[in-house]
C-alpha cells in the first residue's frame, strides 16, 4: 500500500519479540537486495538471514545502532502510526535458498491503555531480488490419517473421595500461571475451589472481598483451574466430557487443551496452539468452540457458535468433543458436529498449522474478563462481570460440575 497504513493484506506475528517470516524461493539464489514494506507494528530491530536447508541461518544484515535509535524513538498512537519501506541493499550478494526476517525488537505505541496497544511484527510485502530460484517451491505433503481403532487412554469420573493428583495437577494463580485475559478470580488450591462431591469434579467460585493475595496481586474472587499438564499430554485423539455449567453474565467456564510448549519462551501462545472444545460465557443457551495459533488468536480465532436444539441449557449436562487428526479438527455437542476445521483450508487461508504436537486437558471456571466482556459490555464493579454475578458467587451457589473426562487414541 502506497501509505503503509492501510488494512490491507499482510503477515503479523504475536506479541512477542523473537518472531520471523521466512520466504522460500525453490532453489539455491544469490540475493542482492530485499525490500521490507511494513505496516505501522514494524521491528525495531531485526536480522535478515538467509539458508540453505531452512534449519541453519546466515545474519547478512541488522540495522545500525542510529537506524535502531531512530526506529525505537518513534513512539505514535496506533491510530496516527504509519509504516516504514525499509530498502536494503546488502553488504556484499548472498547466496541461499530460504531468506528470513528475524524480529528482535518491537516498535513501542503510546495508547491510554497499553493493553489494547500491544502489536507483534506486521508486514504487508517481503520481496527479494536477485538471481537463480525457482517458481515451483515444493510444499510438503500432508501427514497420513492414522491407523487403528479408538481405544481409552485417559480417563477420570471423579468418584474417589478428592482429585486424583496422579492425573490432574491443580493450577495457582502466582505459581502455574499468571493473570490473564482481565479476569477477576485468582485460582487457588483448595477444598472450597476444587472437591469431588457424589462422582463429580466441582470448580466453584468463592468472593471476599480483598482476601487473597496472589502473583504480587490482591483478589476478591476465587476459583478452580485443574490440568494434565506432566501426568497425561497426549497428539490426536477424540477428548471429551460431560459438564454442567454456571448460567449468568460474566460466568467463564472452559473445557480445553493448550500446546505443551506453551512455556517454552521461544514458542509461548499462540504458536504452542489452543484448542477450545466448550466455552461458556454466561449464556444459557450456546456454547463456543475455536483454535487458536500464529495468524488465529484472540479475537481472530476459528470459531463457531453452537445453540442447543429444542430448549436445551447450558445448565443441563451436555457432551463435549473435539476429535483430532493429522488433518482436521471436529467439535462436538452431544454427539452433533458444530465445527469442523481442516489442516489444508487453515494453512491456505489463516496460518500455520500447530497442532502436531502434545497438548493437555484443561478445566476451569472464570469469572470476567475480555470474552464475556466483549458480549455483556459490563465494565463495573469488575470487567465483563455485573453485580448480580457478584451477589451470585458471594451466595455461594456458582460451580462448574464435571461428571467424566475421556481421551480416546488410535492404536
Amino acid at each position: 500500500p502506497a501509505n503503509l497504513k492501510g488494512d490491507s493484506t499482510r503477515w503479523s506475528s504475536d506479541w512477542n519479540a523473537d518472531r520471523w517470516v521466512s520466504v522460500d524461493l525453490g532453489a539455491n539464489s544469490t540475493i542482492s537486495s530485499v525490500d521490507l514494506y511494513w505496516e505501522s507494528a514494524y521491528a525495531v530491530d531485526y536480522l535478515l538471514q538467509v539458508s540453505d536447508d531452512n534449519r541453519t541461518w546466515r545474519t547478512v544484515y541488522q540495522p545500525s545502532a542510529a537506524e535502531v535509535s531512530a526506529r525505537r524513538a518513534n513512539v505514535q498512537a496506533p491510530g496516527d502510526a504509519a509504516g516504514l519501506h525499509d530498502t536494503v541493499t546488502l553488504p556484499s550478494p548472498a547466496t541461499g535458498r530460504y531468506v528470513r526476517m528475524l524480529g528482535k525488537e518491537r516498535r513501542s505505541f503510546y495508547n491510554p491503555a497499553p493493553a489494547t496497544a500491544q502489536f507483534g511484527y506486521s508486514l504487508y510485502e517481503f520481496q527479494v531480488w536477485g538471481t537463480g530460484g525457482s517458481a515451483t517451491a515444493a510444499y510438503p505433503a500432508l501427514p497420513g490419517e492414522q491407523s487403528g481403532s479408538y481405544q481409552t487412554t485417559f480417563f477420570d469420573d471423579f468418584t474417589g473421595t478428592a482429585l486424583d493428583r496422579s492425573k490432574w495437577r491443580v493450577v495457582r494463580t502466582g505459581t502455574e500461571m499468571g493473570s490473564v485475559n482481565g479476569e477477576s478470580q485468582a485460582y487457588v488450591d483448595s477444598a472450597d475451589n476444587i472437591r469431588t462431591e457424589n462422582g463429580e469434579l466441582i470448580l466453584k467460585a468463592k468472593y471476599c472481598k480483598g482476601c487473597t493475595r496472589a502473583g504480587g496481586g490482591t483478589y476478591d474472587f476465587t476459583s478452580g483451574r485443574v490440568d494434565t499438564n506432566t501426568k497425561f499430554d497426549f497428539t490426536y485423539g477424540k477428548v471429551s466430557a460431560r459438564m454442567k455449567l454456571p448460567v449468568g453474565d460474566g460466568f467463564w467456564p472452559a473445557f480445553w487443551l493448550l500446546g505443551s510448549n506453551v512455556d517454552d519462551p521461544s514458542v509461548s501462545w499462540p504458536a504452542s496452539g489452543e484448542t477450545d472444545i466448550m466455552e461458556n460465557i454466561g449464556y444459557g443457551d450456546w456454547t463456543s468452540s475455536a483454535l487458536h495459533g500464529p495468524g488465529y488468536s484472540a479475537d481472530g480465532n476459528i470459531g463457531a457458535r453452537q445453540t442447543y436444539p429444542n430448549g436445551g441449557r447450558a445448565d443441563q449436562w451436555h457432551t463435549y468433543a473435539v476429535e483430532w487428526t493429522p488433518r482436521l479438527m471436529r467439535f462436538y455437542v452431544d454427539d452433533r458436529a458444530v465445527q469442523e476445521t481442516t489442516r489444508d483450508k487453515l494453512e491456505s487461508t489463516r496460518g500455520q498449522w500447530v497442532f502436531d504436537h502434545n497438548q493437555y486437558v484443561i478445566l476451569n471456571l472464570a469469572l470476567g474478563g475480555a470474552y464475556p466482556a466483549g458480549w455483556n459490555q459490563v465494565t463495573s464493579p469488575y470487567w465483563g462481570l455485573p453485580q448480580s454475578s457478584v451477589d451470585r458467587v458471594a451466595g455461594g451457589g456458582v460451580q462448574a460440575e464435571v461428571d467424566w473426562v475421556r481421551v480416546e487414541q488410535k492404536r
